[in-house]
This record gives structure tokens, C-alpha cells and sequence, in this order.
């Protein structure tokens, strides 16, 4: 796993009463090179409160407006049950599409699957801080996973996780060693393994069957070695695609979130060369960064990188104090002018791979409709439910 400065560890006492979990735990604690000591879970929910997202801002922080120089506060727990996330993780939750965004954005519900909340990758643009809690009773995800795919006989696709990047705790975790045989043995049931790490040598002689994907969330170069500063830098991530792709995984691309630093344009058309030399991914999706508030943004990064029309539109926000936390940080036409160059410079590269938007509109779609082959009601996209090889608009 990744060498990851600590503050505390903490295992969760419930912990301690699953000797699979105790296990885990200890294995984890082992890697991460510190004492773990035993806390409650009236205490977890203390150190929650406590945690740095939760101290007073004028604006919703991001993960670039936090310290982490005394390293990283670890809890290694339990699951729990919905409506109780403030002192563990919650199994699964539902991506509810038609509400998101409040109806505008398109995108497709699904049931998704967790095991932590928190990252060592520290991508400014996140929502995470250095808390970082963690289940370690996974047996009790993978004694589910029938129920659940009997309860949702329509999603094909699961992912795991979007809360975390669980690949940087292999394998010393043991997810990947517990989930990717299990889904090798559902007949069409797939598995969604969601990274930007390059930690792959546990995966590579894993029994997947061809039921295991792997998505690679990839940036241009100077976005990953810089405003991504925990993360393998975009080369390493792409090695580690190829990697996997020759284990006989299938491989995706999600270029999200595009951060449209100075310099962006000529990066991306680098990153789609080298991308395509090394690996054909069945399907690419592009994002352009949002989630956020101008103020947070400013305050996660430096925003004079910025291309000049995006830094300009960032510092007007601010200027005018928009109140904004939903997904459209930028305007429709800034964001169609990185879209539009991101689709054109993939479709250049490989005309036959399937590009697909994530969580915008249908105005967008149509706007980049001509550098499409899919449409905002026929759509793969790399986590959609039923976006598994095999589906019409993959071509495979």
C-alpha cells in the first residue's frame, strides 16, 4: 500500500468483535507503520465532529484548503446502516440521476457500493480532508451482494467506490482480493474498480473472469503532478492501465474533473496520444471541474492558473458573491469550449471510441453532438448501471 504519513490510527472496538475485521485492521495498521489505539464509537463520532471540513468557513472547503502536514487521522471501523454515516460507512447508497442537479444534469441511477470515506491522493478540487475512516468488516459487503443485485435486477454495474480510492490501501485491504473473484462468479454482474492509482501488482493475478473494470480517472500532465499532488502523475497512471489491460482487464478513461490550467489545450491533445498508444479503452468520459464554490475553489488552488477566461469568470463570482454548490461551476460556453476540444482531440486520436459526457445537460449534449456517437438518451458512460462490455453503444 501507499507510504502515508500518519497522525493517528484508531481502530473502532466494534472492530474487535469480527476477527475477519480484526484482522484487517491490524494488517492495515501494520502497513501504515503506527500504533493503533482502541476508541468507541461514541468517540469516533466525537472525532468527526471534530474534523477539519467541519470547522467554521464562510464556504464548503475543498481538499486544497487543508493541512496536511501532521499527516492523515485514521479510523478503522465498521459499516453502518443508512442515516448513520456520522461514526461509520455506510454499505451502499443510491445515485438518484433524475434529481441530481435538480433535473438538468444527465445521468443514471444506480445503487453504489462504499468501503471508506477519505483519500491519500489529496486533489485540490475534492471534497475530502484528512480524516479518514475506513470499514474493515468487508466480508459483510461481499455476503450482500447477491440481496443486492436481486433487489436491483436491472444494474449490471457496480462501482466501488466514489467516496475513496481503495487501490491505494492494496493489499494490505484485501478488497480487491474479496470482491474480484466474487463478481467472476456472477454470470452478469460487473464490478467497477474506480482509480487514479498505479498501485495494480495485487489485481494483475486476481481470478476476474472478465467481470472486473477498471476506470482510470485521468488529467493532463501538469494537473496531476501539481493541483493532484498525492497522485501518480498521468504517465504512471497510464502504465498502470496498460498493465491491467494485459491481465485481460477491461480498461476505461474518465478525464474528469478537466481543470482548464494555462497551457491545458496542447496537455490534452499529449495525454490522448499517449493514452492511446498504450491501451484502447472500451469507452472515455470528460468532465470539466464543478462541484464547488468560486470562493472554495480560489481558496483550494491558485486560480491565475488558470486559463485567462476561466480565472476571470472565477474572480467575477467571487467579486459578485455567488452562492453556488451545485455542479456547474462555469458557464455553458466556457465549459463547451473544454469539451469540444477534449471530444475533438479524442475523436482525432481514435475515431471509434465512444465518448461520453458525465452529468451534463442536454443542451450540452447536443452542442457536442456532432463529435458524439452516443446521444443523452442511448449513452454508455464508464459507471452508468448497465454500461457493461457488451452494451449496443460500446461496439464490443
Amino acid at each position: 500500500m501507499y507510504n502515508i504519513p500518519v497522525e493517528h490510527i484508531y481502530i473502532l472496538d466494534d472492530v474487535l468483535a469480527d476477527p475477519r475485521a480484526e484482522r484487517r485492521a491490524r494488517r492495515l495498521a501494520g502497513g501504515l507503520g503506527a500504533k493503533a489505539d482502541v476508541i468507541s464509537r461514541a468517540q469516533v463520532r466525537e472525532l468527526r465532529a471534530r474534523r477539519p471540513a467541519v470547522v467554521p468557513s464562510p464556504f464548503p472547503r475543498r481538499t486544497g484548503s487543508f493541512d496536511y502536514s501532521r499527516g492523515w487521522t485514521i479510523v478503522l471501523g465498521t459499516y453502518v446502516e443508512r442515516g448513520h454515516c456520522d461514526d461509520g460507512i455506510c454499505m451502499t447508497t443510491f445515485r438518484d440521476g433524475g434529481r441530481q442537479m435538480e433535473g438538468e444534469g444527465v445521468c443514471r441511477s444506480a445503487l453504489e457500493l462504499h468501503a471508506a470515506f477519505g483519500c491519500f491522493h489529496r486533489c485540490a478540487y475534492c471534497f475530502v480532508d484528512p480524516h479518514f475512516l475506513i470499514a474493515c468488516d468487508l466480508e459483510s459487503l461481499a455476503e450482500r451482494i447477491p440481496e443486492f443485485a436481486a433487489q436491483h435486477p436491472q444494474q449490471k454495474l457496480f462501482k466501488f467506490d466514489n467516496l475513496t480510492d481503495t487501490i491505494v490501501l492494496e493489499p494490505e485491504y484485501g478488497a480487491s482480493e474479496l470482491l474480484v473473484p466474487l463478481f467472476a462468479g456472477l454470470d452478469d454482474r460487473f464490478l467497477l474498480l474506480y482509480t487514479k492509482s498505479d498501485n495494480m501488482d495485487h489485481l494483475l493475478p486476481l481470478h476476474h473472469g472478465g467481470h472486473t473494470i477498471i476506470n482510470w480517472s485521468l488529467s493532463t500532465l501538469s494537473q496531476s503532478r501539481t493541483i493532484e499532488a498525492g497522485t501518480p502523475d498521468l504517465p504512471a497512471r497510464i502504465r498502470a492501465m496498460a498493465a491491467c489491460a494485459s491481465a485481460g482487464y477491461t480498461v476505461r478513461a474518465r478525464i474528469s474533473p478537466i481543470v482548464p490550467l494555462s497551457g491545458w489545450r496542447d496537455e490534452f491533445t499529449e495525454l490522448a496520444d499517449a493514452l492511446f498508444s498504450a491501451v484502447k479503452p472500451d469507452l472515455v468520459t470528460i468532465d470539466v471541474v464543478g462541484w464547488c464554490r468560486p470562493d472554495a475553489l480560489a481558496d483550494a488552488m491558485d486560480v491565475s492558473r488558470l486559463e485567462p477566461a476561466f480565472a476571470d469568470a472565477v474572480r467575477a463570482m467571487i467579486d459578485a458573491k455567488v452562492d453556488y454548490t451545485l455542479k456547474y461551476l462555469f458557464s455553458h460556453e466556457l465549459r463547451l469550449s473544454v469539451l469540444r476540444h477534449a471530444a475533438n482531440e479524442l475523436r482525432r486520436r481514435s475515431p471509434a471510441t465512444p465518448i461520453a459526457l458525465c452529468n451534463e445537460t442536454r443542451r450540452m449534449w447536443n452542442d457536442v453532438a456532432d463529435l458524439l456517437t452516443m446521444t443523452p438518451d442511448d449513452y454508455a458512460c464508464c459507471c452508468g448501471p448497465t454500461s457493461v462490455p457488451g452494451h449496443p453503444m460500446l461496439g464490443v
